[in-house]
């Protein structure tokens, strides 16, 4: 049996946007790999048709698609190798019955979406730039007037709204997407949304008379901060723009579904603040006349945390007037079904489905599932592709032991992972993983890093306390930061040691990134029981998070229960710097330099606290990398994070 290797992420491959042609006699969908000679990911489009599975496309920067017909897939690409600035966008085609990619659409403007019409034409989702919102017309001398005043004003940023900047995307710059009509024949674009207002969730009714979307005012200065968009439609034939529903306080809408009969609205009434789970309500076509359709309060698409994804896909899907969706309980995500006001389960294992596709009743799920990278799977279960089956031949993969506990009034649930060539009687170092969040959950799905760290001998321990997802309030920690969920960790690391003698409690270490930064942060200052620790893109200090991160204002306000004027002091009790002279704990701290999510200063202050304190501490900075340096940052960077961990605790074994 062979370890899992530090650089085996990079022989994973990992599957997202599995969709159904018109007729569903096939279905496309990507697959993404890490290439570490190069440092960056390669995405190809891959081809599901008569059971036999093979690559459409072999550019490796396929990612955005649709089919334009039964036998055609449409594609975003850049195959002219243009060496000048460039705002242009192109899709190219190509035949599902092989050939070479044709360059299909060439565009003056960024394009995110195209929506293929019946009658040729397309709608298309395209950014639109303030002081520029006529670029789509095509005018040469308004592009180049356009990057003469980019280039004239790069040593200046001018920040007029909130969230002026967002991670790993640097400042907004006021930039927003627009929807337009695209007339194939005569190669022009017509915008159909206002300028200064952004344009989301876009979804195309069946008869494509009408399309749905989301509507937020950026011209603003703080933009919808209660978290809501308005829905509206457009009638292709009048191009009349109809307000559908709003959002207010008490009913922020999430997203929504096309039904045959209804429209089905996903909105949250605030109770739990920010992190309310949506319940269902119905729309009705004509009247616009909203009704409560089911209670749920649950959390719809995957929240399981995994650093092996590349990619996303649909959550969701309307049949008829049936809603298919995934949704995450405890600690796993499944497929449930919501049909005449009630929700059932369609499809539920271990693990995590992460986006999935129905039509004329079969189905095609990517999922997490049996302790392997993604694969496909159809509406029974049964695995339709084998992309990951040769980097585990022949591995030690750990299998994770539930353990669960009752702490306080709820129950803790978590998992442990046996280091390879276990022995009863023999003593392992133990390494406790906390996820971020923490509205997320860690499940019994192969995590990349644990499976490592197992691999090296370690005991890895890792569980959802309160303040994890899937179990509808639990996930209510506002103003209750380092308390019970503290509490929660540390009755969960005592079970684990209890459980198994074999844990060494003298060689216990703790990492975390985000809120499992945030709780590293907080652990060193609170407790001396671990030998070492690793904090990774944390927060440690409140009050000067809520004026610097991208969610600050309205994040760190509903998580801390309080407004920072005048209750500045419950901001600064929940903040890990307020302790920073009791920690003992030798820490290394991990930040990249473009996580506008939890902003490096975070890690300066307590690195900056234990090094004046005398306390042993490392800081490691990530340039060109943002909070998601774990999951998909460049594959070096991986490899580095991963080894300055490790050898952190390596170094401080006992």
């Amino acid at each position: 049996m062979k370890p899992i290797a530090i650089d085996d992420f990079c022989a994973v491959r990992s599957l997202a946007n599995v969709t159904f042609s018109p007729e569903g006699t096939s279905a496309c969908f990507t697959v993404s790999q890490a290439k570490k000679e190069k440092n960056c990911y390669e995405s190809r489009l891959y081809l599901l048709k008569g059971g036999r599975v093979r690559a459409l496309t072999g550019g490796g920067k396929e990612s955005s698609f649709c089919y334009l017909d039964e036998n055609t897939v449409l594609f975003a690409g850049d195959r002219e190798g243009e060496k000048e600035p460039s705002l242009t966008s192109r899709f190219y085609k190509i035949a599902l019955d092989g050939g070479e990619a044709d360059l299909a659409y060439t565009f003056p403007i960024p394009v995110s979406q195209v929506f293929p019409l019946k009658n040729g034409d397309l709608l298309v989702v395209g950014s639109t730039f303030p002081g520029f919102e006529d670029l789509y017309k095509g005018d040469k001398k308004l592009v180049k007037a356009y990057f003469d005043g980019k280039k004239e004003n790069e040593d200046y940023e001018v920040i007029s709204q909130l969230p002026w900047w967002w991670n790993g995307g640097t400042y907004t710059r006021g930039a927003y997407e627009s929807l337009f009509y695209y007339n194939a024949k005569k190669k022009s674009l017509t915008r159909l949304t206002d300028a200064g207002f952004n344009v989301s969730d876009v979804q195309l009714a069946e008869d494509q008379k009408t399309v749905y979307f989301s509507l937020l005012d950026v011209s603003v200065p703080r933009p919808a901060h209660f978290g809501g968009q308005d829905l509206y439609r457009i009638d292709l034939a009048s191009r009349r723009q109809e307000l559908v529903v709003k959002s207010r306080p008490d009913f922020v809408i999430a997203t929504y579904a096309l039904g045959k009969s209804f429209l089905l609205v996903m909105a949250a009434d605030g109770k739990f603040g920010m992190n309310t789970d949506c319940d269902f309500y119905k729309l009705d076509y004509e009247t616009l006349a909203v009704t409560p359709y089911a209670v749920y309060g649950e959390a719809i698409g995957t929240s399981v945390g995994c650093d092996v994804r590349h990619g996303g896909g649909q959550a969701f899907k309307m049949d008829g007037d049936v809603l298919y969706f995934i949704s995450t309980r405890f600690d796993g995500a499944g497929l449930y079904k919501l049909e005449d006001g009630t929700v059932s389960p369609v499809l539920v294992r271990d693990g995590s489905v992460d986006c999935f596709d129905r039509k004329n009743g079969k189905m095609l799920l990517c999922a997490l599932w049996d302790m392997k990278p993604q694969e496909l799977y159809d509406e029974t279960g049964r695995r339709v592709t084998h992309f990951n089956d040769a980097m585990l031949r022949g591995k030690y993969v750990a299998q994770p032991a539930p353990l669960n506990l009752t702490a306080g009034d709820h129950e803790v649930h978590g998992f442990i992972l046996k280091p390879m060539g276990f022995e009863a009687g023999k003593k392992y170092p133990v390494i406790f993983d906390i996820h971020g969040g923490p509205k997320t959950v860690y499940g019994p799905v192969f995590y990349h890093e644990m499976q490592y760290w197992a691999s090296r001998g370690y005991f890895v321990i890792f569980c959802n306390p309160t303040g994890s997802d899937g179990r509808g309030a639990f996930m209510d920690i506002r103003g209750k930061y380092g308390t019970v969920d503290f509490d929660d960790l540390m009755a969960f690391c005592d079970a684990a040691l209890a459980k198994y003698p074999e844990m060494d409690a003298d060689n216990l270490f703790e990492t975390g990134g985000s809120y499992g930064g945030f709780m590293t942060n907080w652990i060193i200052g609170h407790t001396d029981r671990f030998r070492a620790c690793a904090s990774q893109r944390s927060i440690s200090n409140w009050t000067s998070f809520y004026g610097v991160s991208d969610i600050g204002p309205d994040f760190s306000e509903d998580q801390c229960g309080s407004t920072i004027w005048p209750d500045v002091e419950k901001f600064w009790w929940h903040s890990p710097m307020k302790y920073a002279d009791k920690v003992k704990t030798p820490t290394l701290f991990l930040h990249s330099l473009e996580d506008y999510r939890c902003p490096v200063d975070q890690g300066y202050q307590m690195y900056s606290a234990l090094i004046a304190h005398g306390v042993e501490s490392r800081l490691v900075l990530f340039r060109g990398e943002n909070h998601e340096l774990s999951r998909s940052g460049k594959p070096k960077h991986r490899i580095r994070r991963l080894n300055e961990i490790t050898g952190w605790f390596e170094q401080h074994k006992g």
